[in-house]
């Protein structure tokens, strides 16, 4: 080992088995832990599967009770979708490679990156436990109220599902936001926006797709979390709510969730398919741009699957063209894929075989979408088997079968052993030809009347043989997943050793050792095309090299063309981040069991973590240049692109709310509903001026601390925080001064949930403001290092804006409109 590949071991390597467990920051070990634990996942949700199937195979079976099975299946959906597919997609996969096919030695942010994977990992215990105490969600995956209300499903069955769901979508959307700023800004010199892999891009797409879809569901399972523990009506037609309200903001996730799935797929069929038919990707610029299409179309599909509750039918023909339309770009795909395969020279092998598999179940999955697009069909078929057939042939047959294409395409690069290709095949046609025996026939089963979400049926509605079929190919599938266990352990017992580039690919993660080195590249490559390691031109090492420090190094370019790199510094191994999720599991525990001790001391464990998070390292160290590490301002910092990604999540869920206030004022015949008088305007008015008053401050901080006044900038964040803290005493002194609680009827639930929504984030730009005072007075500020006050005071000017909307909305318009 040279001496640069053994300083750079001893920096990037993770000392200890205590550490390397709960400290560990490799994006490399976190996707594996991703993958690993989707695995179990999908294993306890795919016996789930089994069992129903079971159930189901012969008329008026009893091996489950009805309650039993609403259990499992609910699991089933749930684990599926939120702890197998998404989690192994983008946690997994998207973890590992990402960093590694754009010439990165790490994420962004690798201790946000470590947070997101325990979160993930609790809120899936969290969910599970139901199971293991008898409380398991039995609503659907979908959670439909008001059967999913306290009336209809008493007990804390629900709750886990809510309260689940919610912890989850932290972990998945610290994830979207770590990617497209590790995507943006840490690419290799060279590696502009049409030089990505597909993947890459897929990625991309996907996680701004998860930063505008998934705010929808947090906001409604919250709502109907509140709901069930604290008596409002969001969801309550008797006291002014909407049960269509839960639907509309479950389905303006749920249409583009399936696109969260099968974007990362396309990247990966997109990926197999030219290695192994010796070309490059026909129509390259077409396949990013319908990408980028289906992204944006998904995202006006979603009362494709409401086409059954009576929305007015113009609606209806706008959505179901836009079901229709997202058929154009992904027929793009298909035929870009088909014209790559024609004019290859293909070796066959198993990743290429799940490839080509994918492109026979998606082409029916998608033929079977466009028919549920024509709402006439819809009406026919909606809530019976032939809707589960098209779901899982888009999810099972569109997003399973790229994974184990994944798999046996990267598993060589990640373990550094070949996967056997006899048993790879076994297990490619047990689990395809099970997979069409099991999911096939309830096509025609819905299509005879078979209704979904059923335990049982009689024995003259002449189903029994297509059920026993479906059952049959169940268990298949199963088979093929066992295979697949017994090759990847086999293979990590005997398997043949891989080398660097087993499948002479052209990414630029076949250019690093397998495994990879705990630093990826020893030296960052520049890169001159989209298939480096095919062209002449071949990567070359970059100027200004980063590595040869004591300090993780790597680089920073720009955002389009990835060119004046910049030398970032990333931590290292830390606690903070299994800490901080271990005091959020706590306090969700402590919410799900109404027990207030429980819910403080978590809070008070995450207030103390992240005020250490926030803490900056010793800067004190040299880098490989010799000098102490610069601080990157403004744009050019990736913190700077993760605030605005933050601040856009936030204006998402700001805008659901309001856009849930006037679709429930649409139906409302008069305003506030129930005769209630209106808030007075002379409180909110004062604070409208106070919390307008205290962005003034943060304007002179700013400038005093570019112009090196440490004064300045301590006695403008401390005028700031006061004027904060008087506008929360004025509203916690109207909350006491109402004439109306939150439970009374949906416009008071409302009222409240927005005014203290936005209260919150007054407190946790209080927070922020207190900790940049704090390194304030430690001097840790300068003219050319001052990116946390920069920060900290975008946060806070964001809240007051916010507030204008709030103050217009809440207070002004039931007075003039």
């Amino acid at each position: 080992m040279t001496t640069t590949a053994a300083r750079l071991t001893r920096t990037w390597e993770a000392p200890g088995f205590v550490r390397g467990i709960f400290a560990n920051v490799d994006h490399k070990q976190i996707g594996l832990r991703y993958i690993a634990t989707a695995f179990v996942f999908m294993g306890e949700a795919g016996i789930g599967g089994l069992v129903m199937r079971t159930q189901l195979a012969v008329p008026n079976n009893t091996i489950v009770s009805p309650d039993h099975y609403n259990q499992v299946f609910t699991l089933h959906g749930t684990v599926m979708i939120f702890l197998f597919a998404t989690p192994l997609l983008i946690g997994g996969l998207g973890n590992y490679l990402i960093p590694l096919m754009i010439g990165s030695r790490d994420m962004a942010f690798p201790r946000l990156n470590a947070l997101s994977y325990w979160i993930y990992l609790f809120a899936g215990m969290f969910i599970y436990s139901s199971f293991f105490v008898g409380k398991a969600p039995n609503g659907g995956w979908f959670a439909y109220v008001p059967l999913t209300s306290v009336a209809y499903s008493p007990g804390i069955n629900l709750d886990f599902w809510a309260l689940g769901i919610v912890f989850l979508g932290i972990s998945t959307t610290a994830s979207a936001v770590n990617f497209i700023v590790t995507i943006f800004k840490l690419r290799a010199p060279g590696m502009n926006v049409a030089r990505m892999p597909l993947f890459v891009w897929a990625m991309l797409v996907t996680s701004f797709a998860i930063v505008f879809a998934l705010p929808p569901l947090t906001l409604g399972a919250s709502l109907l979390e509140i709901d069930r523990q604290y008596g409002t009506h969001f969801y309550d037609p008797g006291a002014g709510g909407s049960v269509l309200l839960w639907q509309h903001l479950f389905w303006v996730f749920g249409h583009p969730e399936v696109y969260i799935m099968f974007l990362p797929a396309v990247g990966i069929v997109s990926t197999v398919i030219p290695t192994f038919a010796r070309t490059r990707i026909a129509a390259y610029t077409l396949l990013v741009l319908s990408s980028v299409s289906i992204g944006f179309i998904s995202f006006g599909v979603w009362v494709h699957h409401m086409f059954s509750v009576g929305l007015p039918p113009v609606s209806l023909a706008f959505f179901a063209a836009a079901g229709m339309a997202i058929t154009i770009p992904s027929g793009i795909q298909i035929f870009a894929w088909i014209a790559t395969i024609w004019k290859g020279d293909i070796l066959w092998r198993t990743p290429f075989l799940f490839a080509v598999g994918f492109l026979f179940t998606i082409m029916l999955g998608g033929f079977t979408g466009v028919m549920v697009s024509a709402v006439p069909f819809d009406w026919q078929v909606t809530d019976s088997q032939f809707i589960v057939a098209h779901l899982h042939y888009v999810l099972v047959g569109g997003v399973v079968l790229p994974i184990f294409a994944a798999l046996y395409y990267w598993l060589p690069k990640m373990t550094g052993r070949m996967l056997d290709e006899r048993l790879g095949q076994w297990h490619f046609w047990l689990f395809f030809i099970g997979f069409n025996l099991t999911f096939f026939p309830m096509h025609l089963m819905g299509l005879y009347g078979m209704p979904r979400r059923v335990y049982t049926y009689e024995p003259d509605f002449g189903l029994t043989g297509l059920n026993l079929v479906s059952t049959v190919g169940a268990f298949m599938q199963a088979a093929g997943i066992a295979v697949f266990v017994l090759n990847f352990v086999l293979s990590m017992i005997r398997g043949d050793e891989a080398g660097d580039d087993p499948w002479r690919a052209g990414t630029l993660e076949w250019a690093t050792t397998s495994p990879p080195e705990a630093f990826n590249f020893r030296e960052i490559p520049t890169v001159h095309s989209r298939d480096p390691l095919w062209d002449a031109a071949a990567p070359t090492r970059s100027v200004a090299q980063p590595g040869d420090s004591v300090l993780r190094e790597t680089f920073a370019t720009s955002v389009l063309d990835a060119d004046q790199p910049h030398v970032l510094v990333m931590p290292g191994e830390t606690y903070l981040p299994f800490l901080l999720a271990l005091g959020i599991g706590i306090l969700f525990v402590g919410i799900l069991f109404n027990r207030m001790e429980v819910v403080v001391a978590g809070a008070v464990i995450g207030l103390a973590v992240t005020a250490l998070w926030m803490w900056p390292a010793d800067r004190s160290v040299q880098t490989s240049t010799g000098r102490k590490p610069k601080s990157l301002q403004g744009t050019e910092a990736p913190a700077t692109w993760g605030l605005l990604m933050f601040i856009a999540t936030e204006s998402i869920f700001f805008a659901l709310l309001f856009s849930c206030y006037f679709y429930i004022r649409s139906g409302a015949g008069a305003w506030p509903q129930g005769g209630i008088e209106s808030p007075k305007l002379l409180t909110p008015s004062i604070n409208t001026v106070i919390l307008l008053a205290s962005s003034v401050p943060i304007f002179w901080a700013d400038a005093s601390i570019k112009r090196g006044n440490q004064a300045g900038l301590r006695i403008g964040f401390a005028l700031s925080f006061l004027l904060g803290a008087v506008f929360l005493v004025l509203q916690l002194r109207e909350y006491g001064s109402l004439p109306f609680h939150a439970n009374v009827n949906a416009y008071t639930g409302l009222f409240f949930v927005i005014t203290a929504f936005h209260g919150v984030h007054v407190f946790v730009g209080m927070l922020m403001n207190a900790s940049t005072q704090v390194r304030a007075w430690a001097g840790h500020f300068s003219s050319e290092d001052h990116l946390a006050v920069q920060n900290a005071g975008w946060y806070w000017h964001f809240v007051d804006v916010v507030w204008l909307f709030v103050f217009s909305i809440v207070y002004i318009s039931p007075h003039v409109i």
